[in-house]
C-alpha cells in the first residue's frame, strides 16, 4: 500500500514521470514533454507544494499525486512563465491550454482550487486516489478554501464516477470535457 505524504523537492522527478507515464504514448518526447510539465505538473511543485501530496511506496519513489492551486485568482497571475515555456509546444498545445484555464476561470468565484490527480499502472484500484485526494479535499477545507474543480474527458466514465464518489457534481459540460466541481464550505 502506498503511503500519502506532503510534497518535498525530492520528489519533483518522480512526480513528473507520473505526469509523463499516465498521457498518452507520446508524452516523452520533447514537446510533448514541455507541454506536459508545463501545463499540468511543475507550476504546482514549484509554487503550490503545500497543497500537493504524493502517493509514495517503500522505495520511497513517488508513484502517483495530487497537485493542487488553491486561489485560481493567484494561480493565473504566477502561471505566466510555464504558459509561455509550454507555448514553444506549438498553437494546439497553447490554444488547449488558453481554454482549459477560461472554462476554470468562468467558476473560479465558486471553485477558487483546481487540481490534477494521477496514479501509474499498478498502483491503482488500491485506494490510494481516493486517500489521494480525502488529504486534499482536508487541507482546502482547512485553509478555508470554499470549493475545488477540475475538468476531465466527458467520455472518461470511471474518472466521472470516481469523483461522483467523492461528492464532486457535474457543473457543466462543454464539448469533450466535464467540469466538476464539489463545495467545501
Amino acid at each position: 500500500m502506498l503511503e500519502i505524504k506532503p510534497y518535498v523537492p525530492e520528489f519533483k522527478e518522480d512526480i513528473q514521470k507520473v505526469c509523463l507515464n499516465t498521457a498518452y504514448e507520446t508524452a516523452y518526447e520533447p514537446v510533448e514533454r514541455n507541454y506536459l510539465l508545463n501545463t499540468y505538473c511543475d507550476y504546482y511543485i514549484d509554487n503550490e507544494p503545500q497543497t500537493c501530496f504524493a502517493a509514495v511506496d517503500k522505495n520511497g519513489t513517488a508513484q502517483g499525486y495530487v497537485i493542487c492551486a488553491p486561489d485560481f485568482r493567484k494561480f493565473i497571475k504566477r502561471v505566466k512563465p510555464y504558459i509561455k515555456q509550454a507555448k514553444k509546444s506549438g498553437f494546439d498545445h497553447y490554444y488547449e491550454g488558453i481554454a482549459e484555464r477560461f472554462a476554470l476561470r468562468v467558476f473560479s468565484h465558486s471553485y477558487p482550487a483546481h487540481f490534477h490527480i494521477d496514479i501509474n499502472d499498478g498502483f491503482q484500484g488500491e485506494g490510494t486516489g481516493t486517500r489521494l485526494m480525502n488529504t486534499l479535499i482536508e487541507t482546502l477545507k482547512n485553509k478555508n478554501v470554499k470549493g475545488v474543480m477540475l475538468i476531465t474527458g466527458s467520455g472518461n466514465k470511471g474518472a466521472i464516477r470516481f469523483y461522483k464518489r467523492l461528492n464532486f457534481k457535474t457543473i457543466v459540460g462543454i464539448g469533450p470535457a466535464a467540469i466538476m466541481g464539489m463545495k467545501l464550505r
